[in-house]
């Protein structure tokens, strides 16, 4: 909501939080394979669990939203799967692998540019798996699109 000028106009008083957590995959194993809003019953009560235990931290750490929380929904290494088609459920990117650096992947392996004209990437797809790899890719994406990336 920081980011959004109108978001205090259109929605005064309230705002927003994103709380990030580790979990192991090997919690959500029984469900793989299975696909969304069909895991059954153990599979919502467990992330209802585990998402009371954040709010939890949250109002041990924040206690002037107890009671103020009005919607709340939780992501799992399912979640991951589903919707980013990640390796084994991976917050933060690609398969860390060193075949990437393969010749067969020169073309696109820490490079921007794709073969479509005016076409970039940017993040881990533009540079390396992971935060810093996206921190650098953005970097990369960006400075290609201003003309700044003479020897990519």
């Amino acid at each position: 909501c920081t980011k959004d000028p109108t978001w205090s106009k259109r929605l005064p008083g309230v705002s927003n939080a994103i709380l990030i957590s580790d979990g192991l995959f090997e919690w959500f194993e029984k469900w793989h394979g299975t696909h969304v809003q069909e895991r059954g019953a153990s599979y919502e009560e467990f992330k209802d669990q585990l998402a009371k235990h954040l709010l939890d931290i949250l109002y041990e750490t924040v206690p002037q939203v107890k009671g103020k929380v009005d919607y709340w929904t939780l992501g799992t290494p399912l979640t991951e799967i589903s919707y980013l088609a990640s390796y084994h459920a991976a917050s933060y990117g690609t398969k860390c692998d060193t075949n990437i650096f393969n010749r067969l992947n020169d073309k696109w392996t820490t490079n921007p540019r794709t073969s479509i004209q005016g076409l970039y990437m940017a993040g881990s797809d533009a540079f390396l798996p992971a935060v810093c790899g996206a921190m650098y890719g953005g970097i990369l994406g960006a400075a290609s699109i201003l003309g700044y990336g003479g020897s990519l």
